[in-house]
């Protein structure tokens, strides 16, 4: 009797049809059984197909500049000087922040830069901002002490376009410098418009020196950076025990970095003005 009910029931529910046509089924809220399987399992996706939630995201598009980035803060350096493959006990914090990289891309935008110099590169990370600033015949030459570090970023320099630009050459910055003095004088030399002074406190003053009295190095238009930032590129002194690892003390350069900037404010054939941790110094003529 129950059976012959639900029967009667969902016949009652059934639409009339005229000549011709063809019926929709619409299932029966409730239990039921057999009329209408999907009143008696309700599975909604057999009724309203519901576009499926993807786990697919569009591929993370990165730069070489940012890899390189991510790569040295990943770097163990206190551990790779213990092991002898860095000549001094280098940091992460050494490489260009994201602010220092913005920086270098508008000097050397707003001052046209073609011709750039860097004194101390660490891993390259600011030679690349630089190098995508300038045009396609731009050039960024870099001095670095450190082989492995250059090794480090080279490959990060090469996934970029820009990379082709950059020229770095490993050893003491002073030779090379004298060495270029040397040639600023020839008639092929092209003068730097963007020097960037970045390594060991204790001989920025003699680089930032040879720079402006050197005829010929420096364009007109030159724009001489020199970076504050203390205990940066400084050999360590002496090294305490702190359980393990080791820990490396060095002198910070702050009465090198006072001595400069003293030096700085006193010429009258220069001006500057700091920002960012860089001491930004040009001639009074020149627009920046």
């Amino acid at each position: 009797c129950a059976l012959l009910c639900t029967v009667s029931h969902h016949i009652a529910h059934i639409p009339a049809m005229s000549a011709g046509s063809t019926m929709q089924w619409e299932p029966v809220m409730g239990l039921a059984s057999g009329a209408a399987p999907t009143a008696t399992f309700p599975n909604c996706h057999l009724l309203k197909p519901v576009a499926a939630q993807s786990l697919w995201s569009a591929p993370q598009q990165s730069s070489p500049l940012a890899e390189l980035r991510k790569a040295v803060q990943e770097e163990d350096w206190e551990r790779n000087y213990e092991e002898g493959l860095t000549k001094m006990n280098m940091r992460a914090e050494w490489s260009a922040s994201e602010e220092r990289v913005s920086t270098f891309r508008w000097l050397a935008s707003s001052n046209a830069a073609r011709r750039v110099l860097e004194i101390g590169s660490f891993c390259g990370a600011g030679a690349l901002a630089l190098a995508e600033a300038m045009p396609a015949d731009g050039e960024v030459r870099s001095l670095e002490l450190d082989p492995f570090v250059v090794e480090f970023g080279r490959r990060f320099q090469l996934k970029s376009l820009a990379g082709k630009k950059i020229t770095t050459t490993v050893g003491p910055a002073m030779p090379v410098l004298q060495s270029l003095a040397a040639e600023a004088n020839g008639r092929r030399f092209k003068a730097f418009d963007l020097v960037v002074i970045d390594a060991d406190k204790e001989g920025m003053q003699s680089y930032f020196d040879l720079l402006w009295s050197t005829p010929g190095l420096l364009s007109e238009r030159a724009v001489v950076c020199v970076d504050m930032t203390l205990f940066k590129g400084q050999p360590p002194t002496r090294y305490v025990k702190f359980g393990f690892p080791h820990r490396w003390h060095s002198n910070s350069g702050q009465t090198e970095i006072d001595t400069l900037r003293a030096a700085v404010q006193a010429r009258a054939d220069l001006r500057s003005f700091e920002f960012g941790g860089l001491l930004v110094v040009t001639r009074p003529e020149a627009q920046l």
